[in-house]
């Protein structure tokens, strides 16, 4: 009984200590049309050699990576990384065919693979980490203008569902995806945080609490924190105009 006590502790103390050691630049790819490729920096933080394989997907964490239909090609797709090293990625546009008239949106994967150790009588737990950042394939025709420089266009309003109580409704009419990294309402005196997600062009998406509010529990403001190009959050707060829905508040 001892001896399985503590294999079982060896086994706990490898998955809490244990930690990826590549890492990507950036927490999100924006591909401009009027480029043929771009560069990806991957690094090797660790001290020890890493494999890493790498792919582009269209957001299906499990999808079967021979019959996905995607606009670009990664080289080198396996690769090896000395500690404290680095490899620059190709992204290449393939010449699929893409919307001119608003941004797409695909999946960066990184997956490193752990060394194997000399020592066969060792008890380890190795694992593969996974790592995915978006990537926004940005036309000609929206090159002029970011994400950021559009977010007044959004539209807010308060909802009300008999299931999930009150929500917020956040309307897209431009051509750019918005994602967030947090987003939180006033309701009764109380902070209560939302549960967000990101809003594709011409499309709308509703907020709703982590904590439930009821109906007659007016939401009086709200906060969200939007992710810009470079990865970076933008805070914007917001006040209610009754039936007109939310607006910035006077900076």
């Amino acid at each position: 009984m001892l001896k399985k006590i503590l294999i079982t502790t060896v086994f706990l103390a490898s998955v809490a200590t244990a930690n990826a050691a590549m890492t990507i630049s950036g927490t999100r790819i924006i591909f401009p049309g009027t480029q043929n490729e771009v560069n990806v920096r991957t690094n090797n933080k660790g001290d020890a050699p890493a494999l890493v394989q790498v792919w582009v997907d269209e957001g299906k964490k499990d999808a079967n990576l021979n019959n996905v239909k995607v606009p670009f090609i990664v080289t080198p797709p396996v690769y090896r990384v000395e500690p404290g090293k680095g490899q620059s990625i190709r992204m290449i546009y393939n010449g699929m065919a893409l919307p001119q008239d608003k941004e797409s949106v695909f999946w960066f994967n990184l997956l490193e693979i752990p060394p194997k150790s000399k020592n066969t009588s060792e008890q380890r737990l190795e694992l593969a980490f996974r790592t995915r950042i978006k990537i926004f394939y940005r036309p000609t025709a929206l090159m002029k203008s970011s994400s950021e420089a559009e977010r007044d266009k959004l539209q807010w309003e308060s909802m009300f569902d008999p299931l999930r109580g009150m929500g917020i409704k956040v309307t897209n009419p431009t051509n750019y995806y918005f994602s967030f990294d947090s987003g939180s309402v006033m309701s009764v005196g109380r902070k209560i945080a939302l549960n967000v997600d990101m809003i594709p062009p011409g499309q709308n998406r509703i907020f709703y609490p982590a904590n439930k509010i009821k109906s007659g529990e007016a939401i009086s403001a709200l906060e969200y924190k939007m992710i810009n190009d470079y990865g970076a959050t933008v805070t914007v707060k917001m006040h209610s105009v009754g039936t007109k829905g939310f607006v910035v508040n006077d900076q």
